[in-house]
């Protein structure tokens, strides 16, 4: 590979990367919990409480990406002023603890009488949903509680479903609503969209970072074709200046790790030299077959083999251990 071709490779690589890629996965209707079209309000919550539903994606469809979530809100009356909530969240778990938001919407409005929808696509990185079930919240900004003229959670009157339903409480934490006496299940649904349509698949979660709440997202720029061996590894929403390494591995794993998770298990094999986040938090590194780790042993890529991808990186900014991780991506190489 010569000099001028891989530089020209490097720049058209970052230059995608510090844009939203193109989705070609299409969208998907909206998942929910509750099924009746009647509804009641709950006026029962205090500033900082949380309503959310427990959600699960279909396996099928995994990961996906959160693009939209959709509150249906009323107070007792109708027609009564917007509400400021604190946050709109996204959590990586369901019940007894869902976990560090890994989305964080300040400032969500909740109309009276309508489907209040919150578009998640401008938040930094892609909301990724790895494994099931997972929690959309809303939280709120002010008391409402016995404020029949307040927009505020309702619920379905047709039975509450036990683990679909939560309530953050002050003081006391997570509940299961059924639990506390709610009758329904809230009128909350998520949009999304798979993120994977082929063979190479994004997994696991990329913690949030100095850069922002999305954290660093892996990605491929040109093909997994032996043949053309063209392949460059990409990473966004890296914090600028700071070094990392991508590696590979065999396995899919989940672990804490650093500010993190480790998402590749196995053995592992480091591609030298690091490579920093650009002004932008943009990184990227060509791959070469014909070079170690790849040309021999247990790291060899030939055609029909499957790898898994990460990268690791240092942010000395964000955190307890000074380092962090991207989401992972599965390659399946072709000849």
């Amino acid at each position: 590979m010569s000099h001028p071709r891989l530089a020209f490779r490097l720049a058209a690589a970052l230059a995608l990367a510090s844009l939203a890629a193109a989705d070609t996965c299409p969208e998907q209707p909206p998942i929910q919990n509750h099924t009746d079209p009647n509804f009641t309000p709950c006026p029962c919550f205090v500033a900082g409480e949380e309503f959310g539903a427990v959600l699960q994606i279909p396996a099928q469809h995994l990961p996906a990406e959160i693009l939209r979530v959709r509150i249906y809100a009323s107070s007792a009356f109708g027609g009564q002023p917007d509400v400021l909530g604190q946050a709109l969240r996204v959590y990586p778990a369901g019940l007894p603890n869902p976990g560090t938001p890994i989305a964080d919407l300040a400032g969500p409005v909740l109309s009276d009488g309508v489907i209040n929808e919150f578009d998640l696509e401008p938040l930094p990185g892609t909301i990724t949903i790895s494994a099931n079930p997972f929690t959309v919240s809303f939280k709120f900004g002010q008391d409402n509680v016995n404020d029949l003229f307040s927009p505020t959670a309702v619920y379905d009157t047709d039975g509450c479903q036990a683990g679909k339903n939560v309530i953050y409480a002050i003081p006391g934490g997570w509940f299961d609503a059924c639990n506390l006496g709610v009758p329904g299940d809230w009128a909350i649904s998520a949009v999304y969209r798979p993120l994977n349509c082929g063979g190479n698949q994004t997994y696991c979660v990329a913690a949030a970072n100095s850069a922002g709440p999305g954290g660093a997202q892996i990605g491929i720029f040109g093909s997994t074709s032996f043949a053309a061996n063209d392949l460059i590894l990409t990473c966004t929403g890296l914090p600028s200046g700071q070094p990392g390494i991508f590696f590979y591995g065999p396995n899919q794993v989940q672990l804490p790790f650093g500010d993190g998770f480790r998402c590749v298990g196995g053995t592992l094999f480091r591609l030298y030299p690091p490579v920093s986040g650009d002004l932008f938090g943009n990184a990227a590194r060509p791959v070469d077959y014909a070079l170690p780790p790849m040309d021999a042993g247990g790291g060899m890529i030939q055609p029909g083999v499957t790898f898994n991808f990460q990268f690791w990186y240092r942010d000395p900014a964000f955190g307890g251990a000074g380092f962090n991780l991207s989401n992972a991506q599965t390659l399946v190489f072709t000849p």
